[in-house]
């Protein structure tokens, strides 16, 4: 995963949008959602989160401390040139924008929640896969079904496919412990974008989000898809649907 790059687009604006990918993705996730919110004016800035974008090696490395420590650094570099900040989560980076909620007392003006995991799929399966595989492995190989994308050229392949252990263990416990018990303290608008077909997150997370978050503007928008990666290609719904809750609460804001 040579040369992945983090995303920044100036556009002189007031309004930027802070992108957060996955856990074990990278920025390219955002290549189409970026491109599409940058020509409707948003300054844009997709982070890589430490430890993704090269190996799982590397990945191994570090600890959620260093996770949101990105966010957080990424946060304040986008608000050099942004009066105004949204952000937008995919996957486990919603848990990271749920934390950077919390964590700077509901600064950001609203956040898109995008594939957010608190369930996954066989849950407590694959906690006891994790307690057991990780007394014999040091990497856990993704089942090719879950790892699919719409990139054809192995270089632009957005996830790795091999994860270490131990940062599965430090994933699982983030949701548990940071996630859910942390909930109702973000206040910030919030559109909860979901799949009932997620092949990794159960639907549930959804409607869980929805129920113990503590915003007072929250949605949930359910769309089609049989991919965990819901910002790729042929989404043009879904972006419009992020777009139109952005804008409300950018007119609201009064800013040009």
């Amino acid at each position: 995963m040579k040369g992945v790059e983090e995303i920044f687009i100036d556009k002189g604006s007031k309004v930027g949008v802070l992108m957060i990918h996955g856990f074990s993705s990278t920025p390219r996730q955002f290549n189409e959602l970026s491109s599409y919110l940058s020509e409707r004016g948003f300054n844009i800035l997709a982070p890589v989160i430490d430890g993704h974008g090269t190996s799982p090696a590397n990945l191994l490395k570090t600890s959620p401390s260093d996770w949101t420590d990105s966010v957080k650094r990424a946060y304040f570099k986008l608000k050099e040139v942004s009066e105004k900040i949204f952000v937008i989560g995919n996957s486990f980076g919603s848990n990271l924008a749920f934390w950077l909620a919390k964590e700077l007392n509901n600064e950001p003006e609203g956040i898109v929640a995008l594939g957010t995991p608190i369930f996954l799929k066989y849950h407590n399966f694959i906690k006891f896969r994790l307690f057991t595989y990780g007394r014999f492995r040091k990497y856990y190989q993704k089942p090719l079904r879950l790892y699919k994308t719409d990139y054809t050229d192995m270089f632009d392949e957005i996830s790795y496919p091999a994860l270490p252990v131990k940062s599965l263990n430090h994933f699982i416990r983030f949701l548990e412990r940071e996630t859910t018990p942390n909930l109702f303290r973000v206040k910030s608008p919030v559109l909860i974008a979901a799949s009932k077909a997620d092949p990794v997150i159960n639907p549930k997370s959804a409607e869980y989000i929805f129920e113990k978050i503590g915003s007072a503007k929250k949605e949930i928008f359910w769309f089609a898809s049989d991919q965990h990666d819901i910002t790729g290609m042929g989404c043009e719904g879904l972006f419009a649907k992020i777009y139109e809750f952005l804008k409300e609460d950018f007119k609201s804001l009064n800013l040009k």
